[in-house]
This record gives C-alpha cells, structure tokens and sequence, in this order.
C-alpha cells in the first residue's frame, strides 16, 4: 500500500518535471505515473524526438545519487529550489532513467524504488 509520502514524493516528481519541459518550450509533455507496492514509474512523452545532447543533459542531472535525507526532511535541504535545475531535484528522487526514440516522439521512463510502505 502507497504511504502519504511516497504520495508526496511522487507529486513533487510530476510537478518539477511538468515545470521543467514547460520552461523549456515544449508545449504538449504526457506524463503517465505507475504506482506499483515497490516501484513508481514515470513515462513521460514529448510528441518530438529530442536531442542526443539534450537527452544526455537530462540524465546527467537525473542520475544523482538519491538522498534519503531530502525525502525524509523535506525538499529545503537541496537548498534554494529556485535556483536549482528543476531535473536536479528529481535526481535526487529517482533511480534510473531510460529512453526510447523514433522520428515523431520521445519516451522517458524514470523509475524509483518505493521506500515508504504501510505494514
């Protein structure tokens, strides 16, 4: 069963992501959220196939090691958000990161292990 804090964690993930492809001019961004007892997934879809340079920006940022501490006390220990990479904050949150491409579209696919359980 899914605790109020991974609910939590989970929304904020949506939400920085969302702010992210908006401010970084894309008009249409589908994010699917999948919340299995161990795992969340995130598909997010952009209807245009993004750059090799833009995909490896992404998971540069993305691929951070995940910090317990900003999970469990909160979002203000990765300091000013405001002046943080939207996908930095994610990084923090997430374990892995894969995408696929084809000429019309890209799909990412973010993943983390759920750590936050009812008994």
């Amino acid at each position: 069963m899914t605790t109020k804090q991974e609910v939590r964690i989970t929304t904020k993930i949506v939400h920085e992501l969302t702010q992210y492809f908006l401010m970084h001019g894309h008009k249409r961004v589908t994010i699917e959220t999948v919340l299995d007892d161990d795992v969340t997934y995130f598909h997010i879809t952009i209807p245009k196939a993004l750059k090799d340079e833009v995909l490896e920006s992404m998971h540069q940022k993305l691929m951070r090691e995940r910090e317990l501490e900003v999970e469990t006390y909160g979002f203000e220990l990765v300091g000013d958000i405001d002046s943080k990479s939207e996908l930095e904050i994610v990084g923090v949150l997430v374990d892995d990161m894969a995408y696929r491409r084809t000429e019309n579209e890209t799909i990412i696919t973010l993943s983390r292990t759920n750590k936050y359980r009812k008994s």
